[in-house]
């Protein structure tokens, strides 16, 4: 298989009425940005074998979780993510260039690592509960995975950020480098020559699905880090111009934007009725709606 490694540009955070905004928390400049190699599907039947393993282990990770099993649910997590990666423009075919509705599987598993990642740390099980089905205590006292450990130890902005960062980073599409191509011969799977390629991605929320947005600003309220639910959100405001995300396949941006109709109306409830007086913004939430000019009158009032 094909493998990209892909470099991350950060970007600023624009609010979406500037002059109108107070002082508020870092941008998305500020937010470290994830240093990984993403392997991308250049083979349609590929990603098909790898939307029937991501289904099947997606079934396993939605009854663990529900069960309590921290173990088990965080380690099909890691297996799951081992598949997942952003799309890369203009390699394979289907939806963000590839095929077997991986932008489903996607979106899915976000959603439950943000919410997995947000309820152990805001309301942890017992510590017996996440060991006794997989057996995975390692008698470092709490019987969590290392890396549920380390996660523990943040501060809830600091979880809120990498929570979102993360998220940016599997949805917005990378761009092969065009002077990095290298040709070689397959290997092991009699798939004749390949290409590896470096890739570039400038991460942007505007390709954030609706449900994914609203799921981490959900989950930036339940640690109690709204400041962050709102760069999330204003981030996501200033950049979701319809045209801004025309390099993505049609069919995939037909889908976002019949998702957005109301999904931008659900998006600023959150905004208005929930993080902005969290933050006790009570003016600037009414000043905000003032000025707002795509909700209905009587939506707005």
């Amino acid at each position: 298989m094909p493998t990209a490694t892909t470099t991350y540009t950060k970007t600023a955070s624009l609010p979406l009425k500037a002059t109108l905004i107070p002082p508020s928390p870092p941008p998305i400049s500020s937010l470290p940005p994830p240093t990984t190699t993403k392997t991308a599907a250049a083979h349609p039947q590929t990603s098909h074998a790898q939307a029937a393993t991501l289904r099947s282990l997606y079934a396993r990770a939605a009854r663990a979780f529900v069960l309590r099993d921290v173990s088990l649910t965080s380690s099909l997590l890691h297996s799951a993510f081992a598949l997942l990666h952003a799309p890369v423009i203009g390699v394979g075919a289907g939806d963000g260039g590839e095929g077997g509705g991986m932008e489903e599987w996607r979106r899915k598993w976000d959603i439950l690592r943000i919410t997995f990642e947000s309820t152990v740390y805001a309301s942890p099980p017992p510590p017996s509960s996440s060991s006794s089905s997989s057996g995975s205590g390692s008698g470092a006292g709490d019987g969590y995975p290392e890396a549920l450990r380390a996660m523990m130890t943040e501060s809830p902005q600091a979880l809120a950020t990498s929570i979102y960062t993360r998220s940016l980073a599997l949805f917005t599409p990378s761009h092969p480098h065009p002077h990095s191509s290298i040709s070689g011969s397959g290997s092991g799977s009699g798939s004749g020559t390949f290409q590896k390629q470096k890739s570039m991605q400038v991460l942007n929320a505007a390709y954030l699905p609706t449900q994914v947005l609203t799921t981490l600003v959900y989950s930036c309220l339940k640690i109690d880090a709204p400041d962050v639910g709102r760069v999330v959100i204003e981030d996501w405001l200033a950049r979701r111009e319809p045209r801004y995300s025309s390099s993505v396949d049609g069919g995939e941006e037909e889908g976002r934007e019949g998702e957005g109709e109301g999904g931008y109306a659900k998006v600023l409830d959150l905004y208005v009725l929930h993080v902005l007086p969290k933050l006790e913004q009570w003016d600037y939430a009414k000043e905000f709606l003032d000025y707002e000019s795509e909700l209905p009158q009587d939506r707005r009032e």
